[in-house]
């Protein structure tokens, strides 16, 4: 079925629709967000009830975004005739199947809105495009189509993600409808400066001292590959958190004549993080990282198991249940 049609289909469905779940996925970003609060926005404003769902609670750096404080991590499922997930690159990515085990199962109908070629296409209805650059851009694409005027606010929300996914313009996945996009939603007032201030150009000094900690550390393989660890004691020597390593990556994956950066670190509840970026066409890291319960896109991936880092002559990701060897650099 062609986009479009499945773009009537997505709207029939919601149309119909009383009270809607609109869900983003765990350890939220900017395009999950913007997606999900452009989409509750549109849809408050023709009479629907919408609740926002994410099993983590979003970063404040994204405390710019409207309805930012309305996300709930618990709910009655029966509560709801309508389901939209966003920017979930596969079903466990909501987290709440744990929660919920009946949550794909209801019988309550689910959009399912994604550009990652790992999503399993769950939904009742998938806008799946995997050459999107984001899901804010199938989001706005399916506004465009069906002819809502976008506000000051939904543009916002939709830039924040457009911005966020093409690392600030910055990342292959920039292309001429990128421009166009931004353009338009920059002409009825999305909040760029705002947008760019609070994604790019905002640090505390934990942040910048944990960022240290992560450009110190890092070395390069035999095979060319940028590595760097946090483990989890190194947050407190910081006074830091995990979520203040978002963006360090970027930098790990500027090392020139390299095949891929990846940082690896704990969080504080027994799991190892790896996150990946390249810059190369032939390297496709969502088939990497799929091995370990990951996903993503061909140039930025990543996966999170539990387990440990420990370090000896390499470091080596070690699985609490069988103590077995999963990874090593």
């Amino acid at each position: 079925m062609e986009m479009n049609e499945l773009f009537k289909k997505a709207n029939d469905g919601l149309m119909k629709a009383s009270r809607v779940l609109v869900v983003s996925h765990r350890k939220p970003d900017s395009d999950t967000l913007g997606a999900a609060i452009a989409v509750k926005i549109w849809l408050e404003k023709v009479g629907k009830i919408v609740t926002l769902a994410c099993a983590d609670k979003p970063s404040r750096v994204f405390s710019f975004l409207p309805s930012i404080k309305e996300y709930r991590d618990e709910f009655e499922l029966k509560d709801f005739d309508y389901i939209v997930c966003v920017d979930c690159g596969a079903s466990y990515m909501t987290n709440f199947h744990l929660k919920y085990p009946d949550f794909f199962t209801s019988g309550i109908p689910i959009l399912n809105i994604d550009h990652h070629a790992s999503n399993d296409n769950f939904g009742t209805i998938n806008l799946v495009d995997i050459s999107a650059p984001s899901a804010t851009t199938i989001v706005y694409r399916f506004f465009k189509f069906i002819g809502i005027e976008i506000d000051k606010d939904i543009a916002t929300c939709l830039l924040s993600g457009v911005y966020s996914d093409t690392g600030s313009f910055m990342h292959s996945n920039t292309c001429q409808e990128v421009f166009e996009i931004a353009a338009d939603l920059i002409s009825v007032g999305a909040d760029f400066k705002t947008i760019v201030k609070s994604l790019f150009k905002s640090n505390t000094v934990t942040g910048l001292k944990l960022w240290g900690r992560v450009l110190e550390k890092a070395f390069k393989t035999p095979d060319d590959v940028v590595v760097s660890v946090i483990k989890e004691d190194e947050y407190s020597t910081c006074d830091a958190s995990p979520d203040q390593l978002s963006g360090v990556i970027d930098y790990l994956n500027m090392v020139p004549d390299t095949r891929f950066a990846v940082l690896l670190n704990e969080d504080r509840n027994g799991n190892v993080k790896g996150s990946f970026r390249t810059r190369l066409d032939d390297i496709d890291l969502s088939k990497i990282v799929s091995d370990f319960g990951g996903g993503g896109h061909p140039k930025a991936s990543g996966f999170s198991m539990k387990g440990k880092l420990v370090e000896e002559m390499k470091y080596s990701i070690i699985d609490e249940n069988s103590n077995k060897k999963i990874l090593e650099f």
